[in-house]
């Protein structure tokens, strides 16, 4: 028998929604993270301290209502990364119970209770949401706020009146300004909604709604991005960076099934995990069309519409994160799809099996990610603890682009530097310790390494960074300044063997009283197209002394120097050749170190 699509909802059931609020409440607060991780989530705690988007205060877009909610707790909590997570604990709670009413008046019929906790539950303790739901980050607030708009519309469309008009226009303009990227799906969503919407005064109302709170947190945006202008172009570097990374050199190497598999399957985890949520989600939504549950279309408009945006242009990389959305449709077909079967079966307590499973199975899945980072610190800040207390004050710390906003946020009272830079200032400074602090495994000598395992649930569930952090002593012998025709240290900078110099070098050292000369190590490579080359090296434009070097062979030169002043080194080989391929570079001679000599 087909059910009509106005049947009477009954109120949610107490005792069923708070066991499972009680659950998700317990697994979120025994998982908290334990320390800042993420770069994003360093950006948001320093927009917490002020808010300053074109300083990246945090990134691109903004997120404004994130920012001023974390602003409001930090009254409370007197700390950024304590006020998001409280942020983001709160918003699951909500979240959830938003969930509830809103999965029980979409499913409709005598089974609807099973269904709306089911499906908040399954959602909730999805691996995803296990992993980045209780991170300090705008995915928690702006999931929550999708919720509660998909409540109010659920309610709008069984007859509600002025207040759920209200909180439709209100929680959907609050999901856009925690994150303003989901404008790309809420104003469908919103759309369907209002279609839904009886009578043009609760429709004026819902959009007058959306229309004041979006002044809200959009004038202080601008206001901070320094005016309208400024904004226009803040917003349209954004969208051209989206554009050309996102869309584009993130997907590079990347075959279209292999990112629809990260967007669809890696939310659930591995691929025998995923595979009967999916068809529990495929078979609830053959269910709720034969039912013909309009009600379940702000909910289909939003999952159909996140999963084309994240597989058309999003980045893969962070694929699980963006596709939460989406998940939060899934789960709710997966609890139909579970009950219609209990209902064929004959057996409606069999509804509960499934997600109980899934959920189960989920946490066991993530709990080696849950259990390291609610009780370690993560490696970024690990590591900044060890520069605290190893390393004297001032000196230089070169800074990899992974670690700025870890190192800018959490470390004071030292040298900071870009690592080029930090190169040049190090060779400045040869009294002073400089270390290299980056992303990734190091392989100069006496580095010191942070690290969390590595997992299937941290290579499919994270964006796979910050898992290792080193901290990486840089040697005398390895601090020069580059003056011209000095390239980047190689193979990587973790593993630096050697620069390529070209045929016309200038390099600059600031020897201290006790250097009377230095060794210049060169070699040839193996695969130079020539068997020899023969260099000339000048002290300050004086030459000094001439060698050949063989092709597979390391000669150290060695050339006196004045003391106590800036030293020019010039190398200038007879032989260069250019790679091709599109390295522009003319490439003659490795050089590996600039050895001090003290007589």
């Amino acid at each position: 028998m087909t059910l009509s699509t106005d049947a009477p909802v009954r109120r949610v059931s107490w005792p069923a929604a708070l066991a499972g609020l009680t659950l998700v409440g317990i697994v979120r607060a025994l998982t908290l993270p334990r320390s800042l991780w993420e770069m994003d989530e360093v950006l948001f705690a320093r927009a917490v301290e002020r808010f300053d988007p074109l300083s990246h205060r945090p990134h691109p877009p903004g997120y404004p209502l994130v920012v001023g909610l974390g602003k409001a707790l930090n009254l409370i909590f007197h700390e950024p990364f304590v006020s998001l997570v409280a942020l983001s604990l709160i918003s699951t709670l909500v979240g959830y119970w938003a969930m509830v009413v809103a999965f029980r008046r979409i499913a409709g019929g005598p089974d609807a209770e099973r269904i709306a906790v089911a499906g908040a539950v399954l959602f909730q303790l999805s691996p995803a949401m296990l992993v980045q739901g209780p991170l300090p980050m705008s995915d928690p607030p702006a999931l929550m706020f999708l919720s509660l708009a998909l409540a109010a519309g659920a309610i709008l469309k069984d007859g509600g009146g002025f207040w759920s008009a209200l909180g439709l226009g209100a929680a959907a303009s609050a999901a856009v300004g925690c994150r303003p990227q989901l404008a790309l799906v809420v104003l469908p969503l919103l759309a369907v909604a209002l279609w839904q919407t009886q009578g043009w005064r609760r429709r004026g109302e819902v959009l007058a709604a959306f229309t004041l709170v979006s002044l809200l947190w959009l004038i202080p945006l601008i206001v901070a991005a320094r005016g309208f202008h400024s904004f226009l172009i803040y917003q349209s570097k954004q969208a051209s960076y989206v554009a050309a990374h996102d869309a584009r050199s993130a997907r590079n190497g990347c075959p279209p099934p292999l990112i629809r598999k990260r967007f669809i399957t890696h939310p659930w985890g591995r691929k025998g995990m995923a595979i009967p949520v999916l068809a529990l989600a495929v078979a609830g939504a053959v269910d709720l069309a034969r039912r013909r549950r309009t009600a379940v279309l702000p909910l289909a408009v939003l999952t159909a519409g996140q999963l084309t945006v994240c597989i058309l242009i999003m980045d893969p990389a962070d694929a699980v994160r963006y596709a939460l959305p989406a998940v939060l449709g899934v789960a709710f077909a997966a609890a139909v799809g579970a009950q219609a079967l209990a209902r064929l079966a004959r057996v409606p307590a069999a509804a509960w099996l499934a997600p109980a499973l899934i959920g189960a199975v989920s946490i066991a899945y993530a709990w080696p990610v849950l259990a390291v980072r609610s009780r370690l610190i993560s490696p970024p800040v690990s590591a900044i603890h060890w520069v605290e207390r190893h390393v004297p004050p001032k000196s230089v710390i070169l800074v990899g682009e992974d670690m700025a906003p870890h190192a800018d946020f959490l470390l004071k009272g030292y040298d900071l530097q870009t690592v080029e830079e930090g190169f040049h200032h190090a060779a400045r400074r040869p009294g002073a310790q400089a270390w290299l602090l980056a992303e990734g495994k190091s392989r100069w000598p006496g580095a010191v390494t942070f690290r969390w395992p590595n997992t299937d649930a941290y290579n499919k569930l994270t964006r796979g960074h910050y898992r290792i952090v080193t901290l990486s002593p840089i040697p005398l012998d390895h601090r020069f300044q580059s003056a011209r025709g000095v390239y980047g240290w190689e193979p990587s900078l973790l593993d630096a063997r050697w620069r390529w110099l070209s045929d016309d070098a200038v390099l600059r050292i600031f020897p201290r009283k006790w250097v009377t000369a230095v060794a210049v190590r060169l070699a040839l490579d193996p695969a130079a197209p020539f068997p020899a080359n023969t260099v000339t090296l000048s002290v300050n434009g004086v030459p000094e002394k001439t060698v050949e070097i063989a092709r597979g062979s390391t000669q150290a030169v060695e050339v006196p120097i004045p003391t106590n002043r800036p030293i020019e080194i010039a190398v200038r080989s007879a032989r260069a050749w250019v790679p091709g391929g599109g390295d522009p570079r003319r490439l003659a001679v490795q050089l590996l170190a600039v050895e001090r000599i003290a007589r």
